[in-house]
């Protein structure tokens, strides 16, 4: 009895697993003198029950929390290709807008050298910090600051001059 309550940690089920060592030592586990003593039997037939009900009570518990996890996280139903398809291709759309604003914004910067160099550290290097860029340039941050202000405002007017995504 110390054996199984050691191992389940619960009273009720320490004299249930005992009960079923007891039944399976009169029938399927038979003990034998000459093997080891009785109570080493008995300690070993514990540990095989409480083993093997643990091991079976896995698979149930690992299908339940699988089915939790979906429920709660993932849900039971998914997008439809539609829907996918449609989201892709607004995704899609988005990053192409982006890459022509980018383009337009590099063509105005003709009368702007910093800004254009800023901008191409930006794309190719893909450097978000001023600190980055104006290391990677070899030009004082400052320059980066200004350059940074010069790109936004001038995306701000070729921002105006676009039309709408619905008016297009």
């Amino acid at each position: 009895m110390a054996a199984a309550l050691g191992i389940t940690r619960s009273k009720p089920r320490s004299e249930e697993i005992v009960q079923d060592a007891f039944e399976r030592v009169m029938t399927t586990r038979p003990w034998s003198r000459r093997d080891r003593s009785f109570e080493q039997h008995m300690v070993g037939v514990v540990y095989s029950l409480t083993n093997h009900a643990f091991t079976s009570a896995k698979p149930k518990q690992d299908r339940e929390a699988h089915e939790g996890f979906q429920r709660e996280e993932v849900g039971m139903e998914g997008a439809s290709p539609e829907i996918k398809t449609l989201e892709r291709a607004e995704t899609e759309g988005r990053a192409t807008r982006a890459e022509q604003e980018l383009d337009e914004l590099e063509a105005s910067c003709t009368d702007n050298p910093t800004a254009r160099e800023v901008l191409r550290c930006r794309r190719e290097h893909e450097l978000v910090k001023a600190g980055d860029i104006a290391a990677k340039l070899g030009i004082p941050v400052e320059q980066v600051y200004r350059a940074n202000e010069a790109l936004r405002e001038r995306l701000k007017t070729i921002r105006k001059r676009r039309p709408k995504d619905g008016d297009a």
